[in-house]
């Protein structure tokens, strides 16, 4: 492939489908028209922003190559290739997230980042292809985690490192709010010890599972009175609706954090 963002590649790989969800016919026809429309990602966006500054923990350098699991519109991307020199492929299962990133890819100009759609579980990347893989809040939707670390600890070469943050669950038995949240959703959460587990299982060293919660609660505190500030700004943007949508959800989220149901981990991870 030339590193052109012009460029439209087509990759046929036969594969069972994802089944149906919530009334869709594949659960990535249910992110494309449900969580993540296009609408949907562009009016998170303009509160949440980008967020990725756990990419510095990497200590990434020049030349080294990325994968970003589940890459959204590819900030994360844009920033690691811009400010470290790496080479990333940016991977997400919601067409309408890359559509987003490719184009915005071109005003980037940055060759050295590549998007695609597709599916972590089905991929197939050689031994040793990467050097670091990351994936920022989005495993939650993928059953078979450990199925899916092991490839990861193939995918990554001798000394590579994984990094990632998700969404859990609290030792506490669910409540049927929760329960329905999850439901509804398409998660599948674990607490952040059994998540580690799952790293180590899959063959990985020197795991650190850490439960952040309380910064996770801090940075949505944040993020609500950014939007209570720019009400005005995001309503003529969007909705009156979208806005009361998306603060009404942020503050269940942190119910949900206060109640002990939600959780949010940071994983860390090494390939001997």
């Amino acid at each position: 492939m030339k590193k052109n963002h012009n460029q439209v590649c087509w990759l046929m790989q036969k594969v069972t489908r994802i089944g149906s969800h919530q009334g869709f016919s594949t659960f990535q026809d249910f992110l494309d028209n449900q969580q993540y429309s296009r609408k949907g990602i562009l009016r998170y966006e303009k509160i949440f922003g980008q967020g990725y500054e756990f990419v510095d923990l990497l200590n990434l350098s020049p030349g080294q190559k990325v994968l970003d699991v589940g890459c959204g519109i590819g900030g994360g991307d844009f920033y690691m290739a811009r400010t470290f020199g790496v080479e990333v492929i940016g991977m997400d299962l919601s067409s309408n997230m890359v559509e987003i990133a490719m184009e915005r890819a071109v005003k980037e100009n940055l060759p050295s980042v590549q998007f695609e759609v597709g599916d972590a579980t089905k991929s197939i990347f050689k031994e040793g292809s990467f050097d670091v893989i990351y994936s920022r809040d989005t495993i939650l939707h993928i059953d078979d985690k450990l199925d899916l670390f092991r490839h990861f600890y193939s995918w990554l070469k001798p000394g590579g490192k994984v990094l990632i943050s998700d969404y859990c669950c609290g030792e506490k038995p669910w409540s049927p709010e929760f329960q329905e949240y999850v439901k509804q959703r398409g998660y599948i959460l674990y607490t952040p010890p059994q998540y580690g587990k799952f790293l180590e299982q899959a063959g990985f060293s020197r795991v650190r599972a850490e439960d952040r919660t309380s910064q996770f609660m801090q940075v949505i505190q944040m993020e609500l009175e950014k939007a209570e500030a720019m009400r005005e700004e995001y309503i003529e943007e969007f909705s009156e609706e979208d806005y009361n949508a998306i603060v009404t959800g942020w503050k269940e989220k942190l119910q949900r954090c206060e109640k002990g149901d939600q959780r949010w981990g940071l994983f860390y991870a090494e390939r001997d």
